[in-house]
C-alpha cells in the first residue's frame, strides 16, 4: 500500500468543486482509502482553501489544516508558493508536452505553475494498492491527475519552509539596509541644510554689519 497525494487539476474550474461535493461521498474500498481532502483555489495570485473534508469518524474541526496537507497547503499560499507560480520554464509547455512536464515537476511546481487567476485544484491524501479507482473518479472530468508519495511531499513541504525562512532573513536584512541607507541620506541632508543655513546667516550677519560701518562712517 502506497501513501499518496493525488492532485486533480482541473481545466473547467466548476468541474472542481462538482468533483469535491461527490468526492465527499466517495466509496472507500481496501485498494482505495481517502483520507482527506482539500479544494483549493487561486485568487489574486494567491492559493488558498476553498473547502476540505476528512473522512475519519473521530477527525476534529483542525484535522485538515493542521496536518500534511495544511501544512503544503500553507506553502503553497506562502512567498516560495508564489514565487513558483509567477515563475515560467519548462514545467508549463505546449498542450501537448504539458503533461509530461508536469509529471517531472514537484508538486509545489506543478500546482503553483499550472493554476492561473480563478482555477481551482483537488488535493487528496490517500492510500492505494491500485491507482484505478482514484483515477476512474477524477477521469469523469477534464483534469490532468497527478500523484506523488506522502514522503516526497513532506520533504518538500520541509524544504520550503527552510526556503521561506531565508527568504524572510533575507527581506529583513535588505530592510535593515535600506532603512540604515535611508537615515544615512536623512542626516547627510540635516547637516547639509544645516550647514547651507548657517553659511547663509553669517553671509547675512556679514552684509548687516557692512552697513551698519558704512552707516557710522557717514553720520
Amino acid at each position: 500500500m502506497q501513501q499518496n497525494i493525488i492532485v486533480g487539476l482541473f481545466n473547467v474550474p466548476s468541474e472542481a468543486y462538482q468533483a469535491f461535493s461527490e468526492l465527499k461521498a466517495y466509496r472507500q474500498t481496501h485498494d482505495s482509502l481517502i483520507a482527506q481532502a482539500v479544494l483549493v483555489k487561486k485568487e489574486n495570485g494567491v492559493i488558498t482553501v476553498a473547502d476540505s473534508t476528512d473522512f475519519a469518524e473521530n477527525a476534529d474541526e483542525g484535522a485538515v489544516t493542521g496536518g500534511l496537507l495544511g501544512a503544503l497547503i500553507g506553502v503553497l499560499g506562502g512567498p516560495v508558493g508564489m514565487l513558483l507560480g509567477g515563475a515560467t520554464g519548462a514545467v508549463i509547455g505546449s498542450s501537448t508536452g504539458a503533461t509530461v512536464s508536469l509529471a517531472e515537476a514537484t508538486l509545489m511546481e506543478s500546482v503553483s505553475q499550472k493554476m492561473i487567476n480563478g482555477d481551482a485544484a483537488v488535493i487528496v491524501l490517500a492510500q492505494e494498492a491500485s491507482e484505478v479507482p482514484a483515477d476512474a473518479f477524477f477521469g469523469r472530468f477534464d483534469t490532468h491527475v497527478l500523484r506523488w508519495s506522502a514522503e516526497s511531499v513532506q520533504q518538500e513541504v520541509l524544504t520550503a519552509a527552510e526556503v521561506e525562512a531565508e527568504l524572510q532573513r533575507q527581506a529583513r536584512e535588505e530592510l535593515q539596509q535600506r532603512r540604515k541607507a535611508e537615515r544615512k541620506e536623512k542626516a547627510e541632508e540635516l547637516k547639509n541644510s544645516l550647514k547651507q543655513k548657517f553659511e547663509d546667516l553669517g553671509k547675512k550677519s556679514k552684509a548687516d554689519n557692512q552697513l551698519r560701518r558704512c552707516a557710522f562712517g557717514q553720520i
